[in-house]
């Protein structure tokens, strides 16, 4: 007996789909592809191309990363509050005449320094 068992793409696909209340037949009219297509793709039998996977990212508003197993983040976005958080951060540092060059961290590494800094504070304010 030869088991179909989905990929985490296809687990993904699937639970992206319900989530939304969306029948197979609808989301694979919205993509421009058969049911059966969609089907395959959910059940593992199929891998979405490039250009496949970038339309059903922006029809769930999720990574890219997430849909192929990379990152349990669905989706990164910094609030106003962590934008400026986040300045607030560099520009002490730059006060400080520290070098702090984040220029080249994806939004994930952003995120952490900030997570990382109000950990430092928080250290900081204990033994004071």
């Amino acid at each position: 007996m030869n088991k179909s068992f989905a990929s985490p793409f296809g687990r993904k696909l699937k639970k992206l789909r319900l989530e939304h209340g969306i029948a197979q037949k609808d989301l694979a009219e919205e993509l421009g592809i058969s049911r059966s297509c969609l089907a395959n793709y959910e059940n593992g039998n199929r891998q979405p191309d490039n250009d496949m996977l970038v339309r059903i990212a922006d029809r769930f508003h999720v990574l890219i990363d997430y849909l192929v197993d990379r990152t349990e983040a669905r989706n990164l976005s910094l609030s106003m509050r962590e934008i400026d958080e986040f300045n607030r951060i560099k520009h002490k540092y730059q006060d400080r005449d520290c070098t702090l060059d984040l220029s080249d961290l994806e939004l994930e590494g952003k995120i952490a320094v900030i997570r990382y800094y109000h950990f430092i504070e928080d250290v900081e304010r204990i033994k004071s």
